[in-house]
């Protein structure tokens, strides 16, 4: 199979923000890696170049890959729906031709139901592929058909800071969180961490208990943000500093348990991040998580759907989203540090089942078995014409390729020879 793809050499373009801080950002990096691990030949194409390239492993990871001029060939677009017109008209700006190839769109969302108003947008691509069952289903719901390819969750191994580094105590039992204050904040519900925290010190009074939490403002320092969460609870270590990927990655081994608590994750990277690296993961035992999380390998949280409030969340009118119980969360947390031995076989299931299924290499496996598949159901003519084509407007590939094909509506569009001339 990866003979065949490569002796065809179509090129094979990531798009997206490969420096951002961003989920998405994260999201692409993780697919460079994904795509290394299975030797697929690939160019990165930065399409707005807006983030800094201040953090040294990501400028190691993607610079070498980077690309400036958008060739033709299979693209991959790791956007969301309401950035997909900017990113064309830069694509085009940067001189591209759109239609000059083969068009894929990975985008994230964290509702069961997806937008219909970025739906359309979606439409503008030859296919989509879902980083989750959970996003897959929300899709459907808006008419897009996907295909399952998933996310690495994979971190790079080797050299950490210790928890000295963070000031976290040697001693104590870690609950680590994370708390996202450039987007909104109600779904990652910090709130009933907070009650949780509260809940076990009453239940554990004279426990080495710590709970660290992390606070993101974008790229900016979030120290203002947590006074009200200092002052409710003082005990608390609170990081508000922006972080390297290695100091986030770092902080994830310091720690001895991840929580969750979220109302809902396309995804969710972070827990089985914690899982890939041996740490125990609590979380609401609904959504994207799900793709990686079970009973037997992580701490999943009862919960009751409710409904979005008003302003809590981007097209949230008449959608539900899960409202953890934190009772139960406690007891969970309570029988973690009660018996040890069951919470470390608990951690290394999580562990061996991330890194088998959620790896590097099990994504990229899933990413070459779909490129070899959109390949190999195009006539060789085709096929040819996406690897010898620049994808700058001046070769118009569609000229050449006189292919229909299905998309991912379910509708036909050409390859090629596009209805719009």
């Amino acid at each position: 199979m990866k003979a065949a793809l490569n002796s065809v050499a179509v090129p094979i373009t990531l798009i997206g923000h490969p420096f951002a801080t961003v989920g998405m950002g994260e999201q692409l990096r993780s697919y460079i890696t994904a795509c290394q691990s299975v030797h697929l030949t690939f160019k990165v194409l930065d399409i707005f170049r807006f983030a800094a390239r201040s953090d040294p492993s990501h400028c190691n990871l993607v610079e070498r890959f980077e690309i400036d001029a958008p060739p033709g060939g299979l693209r991959i677009f790791h956007v969301n729906g309401d950035e997909v017109a900017q990113a064309i008209k830069a694509f085009e700006r940067r001189g591209g031709d759109f239609a000059n190839g083969y068009n894929i769109i990975v985008p994230a969302w964290e509702l069961p139901k997806y937008p219909v108003k970025w739906a359309k947008q979606l439409r503008k691509f030859n296919e989509v592929w879902a980083l989750s069952h959970f996003i897959e289903k929300s899709l459907t719901t808006a008419g897009i058909s996907s295909t399952y390819i998933g996310q690495p969750i994979e971190v790079p191994v080797g050299y950490f800071f210790p928890r000295k580094y963070f000031g976290i105590r040697e001693s104590a039992f870690v609950l680590l969180h994370f708390l996202d204050l450039s987007s909104f904040s109600s779904r990652k519900n910090p709130e009933a961490v907070l009650s949780m925290f509260e809940s076990l010190r009453q239940r554990r009074e004279f426990s080495d208990i710590q709970l660290i939490l992390k606070a993101k403002n974008g790229d900016a320092d979030a120290e203002d943000w947590l006074l009200p969460i200092r002052r409710r609870v003082p005990e608390a270590h609170l990081l508000a500093k922006p972080m390297s990927a290695l100091e986030t990655r770092s902080l994830i081994n310091c720690c001895d348990c991840f929580v969750s608590l979220h109302r809902a994750e396309g995804f969710g990277r972070c827990t089985g991040e914690a899982m890939f690296l041996g740490r125990l993961a609590l979380a609401t035992s609904w959504s994207g998580n799900l793709d990686y999380m079970t009973k037997e390998n992580s701490l999943l949280v009862d919960h009751k759907l409710v409904p979005v409030g008003a302003r809590e969340y981007p097209f949230g009118k008449g959608q539900v989203w899960a409202e953890a119980d934190v009772g139960h969360a406690v007891d969970l947390l309570d029988s973690a540090i009660r018996d040890p031995a069951w919470a470390r076989t608990v951690a290394a299931t999580g562990r061996r089942d991330v890194r088998l299924n959620h790896g590097f290499r099990a994504v990229g496996l899933r990413v070459l078995d779909r490129v070899t598949q959109i390949l190999e159901s195009m006539p060789r003519a085709s096929v040819s014409a996406l690897q010898h084509t620049s994808g700058c407007k001046a070769q118009r590939v569609r000229k050449l390729l006189p292919l229909k094909v299905s998309t991912h509506a379910g509708e036909r569009t050409w390859i090629g020879k596009a209805t719009a001339e």
